[in-house]
């Protein structure tokens, strides 16, 4: 009788271990806080739903880009397009999100016919895990003609949003190590300043821009550049420089 008793605990202390070390395996790792990424991509807009008759629906609100900046802050891009047949405005909003509170920053209220342009590209430049630039090109719909540019400034103390001057078929060039200073590239035409049509060869001017407290402060270069096909610049409005 002894003998049965003591196989029986020994079984019994046997199958506890057993049933012990899966769990003790399977413990998740703590995840790890997002933090800041550096980061550069496109985006091709998506497009709002129509009815049969290809009149835009009303009441849409459409996110073109969902973005994590860091464990507490978040950026979104939504577009509210216009309802009928022939839209012109897609009313892009930049909307932050930190902790518990959001903000919204109307394009149309940052840069003039900022409600006709989309989301195109998007750049971000970190300086630590909670700290960092993103920048945002927009241009318009179907010619891409029109951009306007955005940068977006993080840290645990403060955010901000602010817009540069539009742009003509251009870009702008930024650098990680100065993130407040920017080329802003555009078509001035030919030297005497015609643009002779949307794909023609053009001359570009420089402005180099520096967001400052108050606001965005640009200063036009001497000279221009070119002639260049504004096609160099198609799916390249932003230029991170690394030096």
């Amino acid at each position: 009788m002894m003998e049965m008793l003591c196989k029986a605990g020994l079984l019994s202390f046997v199958l506890m271990a057993a049933m012990r070390t899966p769990s003790t395996a399977q413990s998740p790792a703590p995840s790890l806080a997002p933090a800041c990424k550096n980061s550069h991509r496109s985006f091709v807009p998506k497009n709002p739903r129509a009815g049969t008759d290809g009149t835009i629906i009303a009441g849409q609100a459409i996110v073109q880009a969902n973005l994590v900046l860091d464990e507490n802050t978040g950026l979104r891009i939504v577009e509210y397009p216009r309802p009928g047949k022939d839209v012109l405005l897609w009313n892009p909003t930049i909307i932050v999100r930190r902790a518990r509170e959001e903000k919204r920053y109307p394009l149309r209220q940052l840069v003039r016919h900022g409600d006709t342009l989309r989301l195109t590209e998007a750049a971000c430049l970190c300086e630590s895990s909670d700290q960092g630039t993103i920048f945002l090109a927009f241009e318009s719909f179907a010619t891409g003609a029109v951009e306007a540019f955005a940068i977006a400034r993080f840290s645990p103390a403060s955010f901000d949003v602010r817009a540069f001057p539009p742009a003509m078929q251009g870009r702008i060039v930024v650098s990680p190590s100065s993130p407040n200073k920017v080329e802003l590239w555009s078509a001035s035409g030919s030297p005497k300043g015609a643009i002779e049509c949307d794909a023609c060869e053009k001359y570009y001017r420089i402005d180099d821009c520096e967001v400052v407290q108050q606001g965005v402060e640009c200063a036009q270069r001497a000279g221009s550049v070119g002639p260049l096909s504004p096609a160099k610049f198609a799916g390249a409005r932003i230029v991170v420089r690394q030096r």
